[in-house]
């Protein structure tokens, strides 16, 4: 009789067996294995943000965490959206799955905007109160 795994790693390995695409995924173990998978690490990308907007307080460096967070998950979608157009038979007739990452994108792209758009906001609030603040490069 089997009773599945008994160890801690066996747990986790057989936590990712029902994943289909893991772009909602949020345990760190599956997010791991993710970045492993894709070849996506969300470490370079959020030094990046941090080196780029160079955030000045608290508030400034949680919006460009979420900023960093945003452009992780697209990655995330492209490579998975690149792997199910891989194994399509017609690419004319898009998938459920590229359906769903298509949406799955312009949530996450909305997301994005908005909190560029927030750290801006607030950079130039800080800039007419006399606060010195860095002004970001363009990152595109």
């Amino acid at each position: 009789m089997a009773t599945g795994p008994k160890t801690e790693e066996g747990k986790k390995r057989s936590s990712l067996n029902a994943m289909k695409h893991g772009l909602t995924a949020r345990a760190p173990h599956a997010l791991e294995k993710l970045a492993e998978e894709l070849c996506v690490n969300s470490r370079e990308i959020h030094e990046r943000m941090r080196d780029h907007y160079q955030p000045e307080d608290a508030l400034e460096e949680e919006l460009v965490k979420r900023i960093a967070d945003c452009l992780y998950r697209l990655e995330r979608a492209r490579a998975m959206e690149n792997r199910v157009m891989c194994r399509q038979i017609d690419p004319l007739r898009p998938t459920t799955s590229y359906e769903r990452i298509t949406r799955y994108e312009r949530s996450i792209d909305v997301h994005l905007y908005r909190a560029i758009a927030a750290l801006e906001k607030k950079r130039a609030t800080s800039h007419k109160k006399g606060v010195k603040t860095n002004s970001p490069r363009s990152i595109f």
